[in-house]
């Protein structure tokens, strides 16, 4: 059982980082890439059923996730007056600040398929346990 999970959770791992980078293309939020080209896993650790995974992004991915960010404020007019003038146009779209939900959805979503699968493969593995006693 071990090989299989480890087999899985790899899969699942590289296939995270492939949904967050999709989906970042998907909803069009990359003006300069950089968020979409620092989405990668960093760390992933086996310790029998136990898996440790870490994930990294730019900071700023939270915030557009929740549709906030620096310069803006209840009442801002969504123009932030550092950045040009061509540039507060094209964003002085109403749905600018809105959410864009490029990590929870598929995170949950994805979290809740791995817990079921390694929950299938550790009943398996023990029920196999029990097929070879004579």
């Amino acid at each position: 059982m071990e090989g299989d999970a480890h087999k899985y959770v790899d899969a699942w791992y590289d296939m995270m980082v492939k949904i967050w980078t999709d989906r970042l293309a998907a909803l069009e939020i990359h003006q300069t890439g950089a968020l979409e080209r620092s989405v990668r896993g960093s760390n992933k650790t086996f310790n029998e059923l136990d898996v440790d995974m870490t994930f990294t992004f730019l900071e700023y991915g939270i915030y557009v996730e929740r549709g906030v960010g620096n310069g803006y404020w209840k009442g801002n007019d969504g123009k932030l007056r550092f950045l040009s003038t061509e540039y507060n146009q094209r964003k002085n779209n109403p749905k600018h600040r809105e959410p864009k939900k490029w990590f929870s959805p598929s995170w949950y979503i994805s979290i809740e398929v791995l817990k079921n699968k390694m929950a299938d493969m550790a009943g398996d593995a023990f029920v196999g346990a029990f097929d070879n006693l004579d």
